[in-house]
């Protein structure tokens, strides 16, 4: 999932902000700002599709999310003081998607979503189980993508993914993501990833989930 990034033809002047491991104690903040910015996704507005309780139930999603990227893969933050601007939560090759141990693990956040989502949980379910489906076990995976809505379009999308493409790179290992937002495709496609297989319908009508991979770029 994605939000943020910068007008195709704007010159590229970074935002003040710090970059690096998201604090373990900045998760609450960051998973509210991952709701917040992915509130108005397509997929997301599908899944959850009761306007007034969608960033109420993402922020449970993301708590979750975090916790297990922080102990399982890796999330980096951009931070303009002490407050957080924009995450990408990632997991390395083979960690992706969660065991049931990891899922055991959560049990209690899984209760709390459930109760949030209440009649939206099948759909959420298939979800996970169509993105999971196509994660390649030889690909960082992108799991998690977004800025504070009132700081988008001022490059803090560019920063994190930059950031983190530079540290694949330097492994020499591919990644891979999902969008369910068409507009974003070619904001990825500038970064180097290419459509990984088909797209795939969350409903027959839409919206879709766009599957994007990008090669390994060794350095040196």
């Amino acid at each position: 999932m994605d939000a943020g990034g910068r007008p195709t033809g704007t010159p590229r002047v970074d935002p003040p902000d710090t970059v690096g491991p998201l604090d373990p104690r900045d998760r609450v903040q960051a998973a509210a700002v991952l709701a917040a910015a992915l509130a108005d996704d397509p997929g997301y507005a599908h899944l959850f599709p009761v306007a007034a309780r969608r960033e109420r139930e993402l922020t449970q999603v993301y708590r979750m999310t975090l916790a297990d990227g922080l102990r399982h893969g890796r999330v980096l933050a951009t931070k303009l003081g002490d407050e957080v601007t924009g995450v990408l939560a990632m997991y390395p090759p083979g960690t992706y998607p969660m065991t049931l141990r990891r899922w055991l693990r959560q049990a209690g956040r899984v209760t709390r979503i459930a109760t949030c989502t209440r009649e939206h949980s099948p759909g959420i379910i298939r979800f996970g189980e169509l993105t999971s489906r196509g994660v390649p076990a030889d690909s960082w995976y992108v799991e998690a993508f977004g800025v504070r809505p009132d700081l988008q379009r001022e490059g803090r999308g560019s920063v994190l993914l930059r950031r983190f493409l530079a540290d694949v790179d330097e492994l020499g290992a591919p990644s891979y993501l999902e969008t369910t937002n068409e507009t974003n495709v070619g904001y990825y496609q500038r970064r180097g990833y290419t459509d990984a297989h088909d797209v795939v319908p969350l409903a027959p009508a839409g919206p879709h989930i766009y599957p994007m991979s990008r090669p390994a770029r060794p350095t040196g």
